[in-house]
């Protein structure tokens, strides 16, 4: 019998995580990153950058359902979205389930991983790309916002964390969220990534956090545990006008004609509750992000 062939993440220090790999589907780089999409045992098949676990197909429906359906659910009519970064196409799948959505415009800056999502992804984008109401942009999503006149009901930013050598760490700063406001129509919502939640690595979340409450007056974050990923990781909804706890969104998602695999009326009543650890975290991690001083995710 042959020894089993692990795929090693490498992105922490201080912990090695690796996932039994039954098959290497494609292996190669972009202008940008090392894209590494691998058939696992336990997850699926799965998508790494630059060596960190990016997506897998057991799961993802759990991150890309927090990411999207919050946002659609607290805006009283969403008409347009606009996805930041989103390659391997669900946030475009989740976005499409609303049918009175005319407009989804996504921006990401890889062109060829976008490209290989596509090709052998195809199960997470299910022919979102397809969609006769997306509008595909390749390009830098922070230009893309200062250059263009639209504004949007939902701005949905899809990153990867802003690591070392990363084009996203401009999208994690105050300059950043000031532009998505200003981007945003009267009633619009922004949703972002917010990184993890282990309590060895909560300054990040928090700056965060803090950062977009320097711009935005309604702030709120809730969390979400992915098994692929082996810690709870969090978004964070911002809006001008919504207070987001506030808002029925359960029995707004009880109207739709979809269902969802992870979210349903009774677990979004409990959405935004966040541990202790976190909130205290707020207070001790207020140091706004910017661009003069922008920051990196510890591994």
């Amino acid at each position: 019998m042959n020894d089993p062939v692990w795929f090693a993440e490498d992105g922490a220090t201080n912990v090695v995580i690796k996932y039994r790999c039954l098959r290497t589907v494609y292996s190669g780089r972009s202008s940008y990153a090392r894209i590494d999409i691998v058939d696992t045992a336990e997850y699926g098949r799965m998508l790494f950058i630059d060596g960190i676990a990016q997506s897998a197909e057991q799961d993802e429906f759990i991150y890309h359902e927090s990411l999207v359906h919050p946002a659609m659910l607290l805006h009283p009519n969403p008409r347009s979205v606009c996805i930041v970064g989103g390659a391997e196409g669900a946030t475009i799948r989740e976005v499409a389930k609303y049918k009175d959505v005319s407009r989804i415009v996504m921006v990401d800056i890889d062109e060829e991983l976008v490209r290989v999502c596509k090709k052998h992804l195809s199960s997470w984008s299910k022919g979102a790309y397809e969609d006769p109401r997306l509008h595909l942009h390749i390009g830098d999503g922070r230009k893309f916002l200062e250059q263009t006149e639209e504004t949007f009901d939902l701005i949905i930013v899809d990153l990867n964390d802003p690591t070392e050598d990363s084009p996203a760490i401009y999208l994690f700063t105050r300059e950043f969220y000031q532009l998505v406001y200003r981007r945003l129509g009267k009633e619009g919502i922004g949703c972002f990534q917010g990184t993890d939640l282990q309590p060895t690595k909560l300054t990040l979340h928090a700056r965060i956090y803090n950062t977009i409450s320097s711009v935005f007056p309604w702030v709120v974050s809730y969390p979400y545990m992915l098994p692929s990923f082996h810690c709870m990781h969090s978004f964070i909804l911002a809006s001008n006008e919504v207070e987001p706890r506030s808002s029925e969104l359960s029995e707004r998602l009880g109207k739709q004609e979809f269902k969802l695999e992870y979210l349903t009326p009774p677990y979004l009543e409990t959405l935004f509750r966040m541990p202790g650890y976190v909130e205290q975290a707020y207070v001790q991690n207020q140091e706004v992000i910017t661009d003069a001083k922008p920051t990196l995710y510890k591994t």
